[in-house]
């Protein structure tokens, strides 16, 4: 049987990336899909490396792409996890699980010791508490053995050290969750940050990783300054992400 990596060729992604990621429906602009192309061949590909057995159950929180690749590709038995119904649509178009799970508040008793593997792909960044009291609830959803994937940008990436050299604050506003606002990325993370707070959750950091995950930037002057400082993404601490995999003690 070929590997989970030998699985994602390009015409096997594109084919499910064009037919139920593409369009969207989701948190972010549609076109946001066209530019992070490749941030999510790069990030299954994470995906595909844990240890994993075949149909595992997987939860995504936060996105859902990573549910509706795994599944299709994979085999997986996935759900996504969303803040309520009014994201539910690329689920159900997709034919995988769909919950209602605010990751602040909600803790769904369905969720207990019921997942493989939960993916919380650049979400950490936007919660408004330290996410090790986030990530210790989430690692009583996994199996014994479970894994956790996380990805968030880097706290010392190119983009912050910039921004702050020129004056401007690196995030948003530090705020608890309100109706009318969206939460952007309250704060970011090393490395080292990072892994404290996987390991301080319970869980057995397996794997940590700075990787430019198809960073190009969203508008044409984010990605001229992207490609005139490449090189100086050699050196890793200044790489735009951080993927991490922690494993639920069995």
């Amino acid at each position: 049987m070929a590997s989970r990596r030998q699985q994602i060729t390009p015409a096997a992604f594109d084919a499910v990336y064009d037919r139920f990621v593409r369009p969207g429906g989701f948190h972010e602009h549609d076109d946001y899909y066209d530019i992070s192309h490749d941030r999510y061949v790069q990030t299954l590909g994470y995906l595909a490396d844990i240890a994993l057995p075949d149909n595992a159950r997987l939860l995504d929180i936060g996105g859902g792409q990573m549910a509706i690749l795994g599944a299709k590709l994979f085999g997986f038995d996935a759900v996504i996890g969303d803040i309520n119904e009014n994201f539910r649509g690329p689920a159900d178009d997709a034919g995988i699980g769909f919950a209602v799970c605010n990751l602040i508040d909600d803790d769904p008793p369905a969720f207990k010791g019921a997942f493989d593997a939960v993916v919380l792909a650049e979400v950490v960044e936007h919660l408004p508490m330290p996410p090790y009291i986030v990530l210790s609830k989430v690692r009583t959803w996994l199996k014994p053995g479970g894994a956790l994937l996380v990805t968030t940008p880097n706290l010392f990436r190119l983009r912050n050290t910039a921004r702050m050299l020129l004056g401007r604050d690196p995030f948003d506003r530090f705020m608890m969750p309100r109706h009318d606002v969206s939460l952007g990325h309250q704060t970011e993370y090393s490395g080292e940050h990072l892994a404290w707070q996987i390991r301080e959750a319970g869980f057995t950091l397996e794997r940590l990783e700075h990787d430019q995950l198809g960073a190009t930037g969203f508008s044409w002057k984010a990605r001229l300054a992207r490609t005139l400082l490449s090189p100086l993404t050699r050196r890793k601490a200044w790489r735009e992400e951080l993927v991490a995999v922690g494993r639920n003690p069995a």
